[in-house]
């Protein structure tokens, strides 16, 4: 079964779009039913093909490396809802913290160092075992499939960190 993955961002974060935007492009290349958020910058509600984005989604990676924006607290709160089978992973960076407090469930969360570049081939490892001790062997290769496209997320939150002027 082809894995199927909704990526959403913080919409006041251009890193996270870039992210975003770059993991949707690389993901349809290598043959993956990638899905981004649609939305509307005049009403903050969800759209109605986000919703169906998500709710044809097996995964739900939300990068939240800034602020939790309300647009994105929506979408998290509508997957968790309507998509029960949908799995849940959360990147954060080592030097934000969390910024998403998830009650009464437990998604998957990862944390990037954003200034090393030695962690984006831990953060690889991690996220595999992690991935590995909710899927069946049979889907294996869509979470293979994840991690690549993850560690490229990963790449680019490193590369944008060592080029911006907050180090």
């Amino acid at each position: 079964m082809q894995e199927s993955i909704f990526i959403t961002y913080n919409p006041n974060s251009d890193k996270e779009k870039n992210i975003a935007l770059d993991l949707f492009k690389k993901g349809k290349q290598n043959g993956y039913f990638i899905y981004l958020p649609e939305r509307n910058s005049i009403f903050p509600n969800l759209t109605t093909q986000t919703k169906l984005n998500i709710n044809s989604s097996n995964w739900f990676v939300i990068f939240s490396t800034s602020p939790l924006s309300e647009t994105v607290a929506k979408e998290i709160e509508y997957a968790w809802n309507v998509n029960k089978e949908i799995k849940i992973i959360v990147i954060y960076s080592k030097h934000f913290g969390k910024n998403i407090n998830f009650q009464n469930t437990k998604p998957i969360e990862m944390f990037i160092d954003d200034y090393n570049f030695n962690s984006i081939e831990q953060f690889k490892i991690d996220l595999f075992k992690k991935i590995n001790s909710i899927t069946n062997i049979n889907q294996i290769k869509g979470a293979s499939g994840l991690e690549v496209l993850l560690g490229v997320g990963a790449a680019l939150l490193l590369l944008s960190a060592l080029s911006s002027d907050k180090k």
